[in-house]
């Protein structure tokens, strides 16, 4: 909340010197090097099909990475961010918006969000975590995720994909199918009362866990669940540890 205050209290002039900015993305240092960072303090950036840039931010804004583009690390406030087929990024990070990732898309680092959910497309490729507190994951055909996938308040949705970490949730249900594998930990974290009354669902999560699916490591609950793991399933040890 203090840089939130402190924020609101820029100078007029000093706003109007970064929405001029917006209108000058090329003009960085990174320009000499052929990359140019692309900010914003209000309104929706673009980056065009096939371009290669460095960061692209904005603070109250949509941005969307078009088709075949590279960047840096793209990151918003107030604002989703769509990532088109072919293209590749290092970081994507968002407060209050949605994520949304096309196909054979390559992320060299991390997608997060706080508020919004989280879409990966068939083929992806995360070489990071994939995490939202409060909204669902889903992971297509073909993706691969090598770190963990966390959603607190959020389910969390395999379909042939393969996620090298733990999943974790809280609130969320699990579901693992056509062959989804987790080379981690499953893991369904205890119930903070402060949390239930704002975010959390008063309903036991549910763990679904196809006859194709499989998990290497073990299923850690500190919570009651409902489980519903088929047979054939390839599962650790369930733990209870409530």
């Amino acid at each position: 909340m203090r840089d939130l205050n402190h924020n609101a209290r820029i100078s007029t002039a000093t706003l109007l010197a970064l929405l001029l900015g917006a209108y000058l993305f090329g003009t960085d240092a990174s320009a000499g090097e052929g990359l140019r960072d692309i900010s914003k303090v209000n309104g929706r950036v673009e980056v065009a099909p096939g371009s290669l840039v460095a960061d692209v931010s904005t603070v109250n804004g949509r941005i969307a990475i078009e088709r075949g583009a590279t960047a840096q690390q793209v990151k918003t406030v107030n604002g989703g961010i769509d990532i088109a087929d072919n293209s590749a990024v290092e970081r994507v990070n968002t407060v209050n918006g949605s994520i949304t990732v096309g196909s054979d898309v390559n992320i060299g680092e991390r997608v997060s969000t706080v508020n919004g959910r989280v879409h990966v497309g068939r083929n992806g490729k995360v070489r990071g975590p994939v995490t939202s507190v409060n909204g669902s994951i889903s992971l297509s055909e073909g993706t691969e995720v090598s770190g963990e996938t966390r959603a607190t308040n959020g389910d969390i949705r395999l379909r042939s994909a393969r996620v090298g970490g733990d999943i974790v949730t809280q609130n969320g249900d699990i579901s693992l199918q056509d062959g989804s594998h987790v080379a981690g930990d499953l893991i369904v974290k205890k119930r903070r009362s402060w949390l239930n009354g704002w975010f959390g669902s008063h309903n036991k999560p549910l763990i679904r866990i196809d006859s194709s699916s499989s998990v290497a490591g073990d299923i850690h609950l500190y919570r009651r669940v409902d489980l519903e793991i088929a047979e054939g399933a390839q599962v650790g040890e369930i733990i209870r540890h409530y």
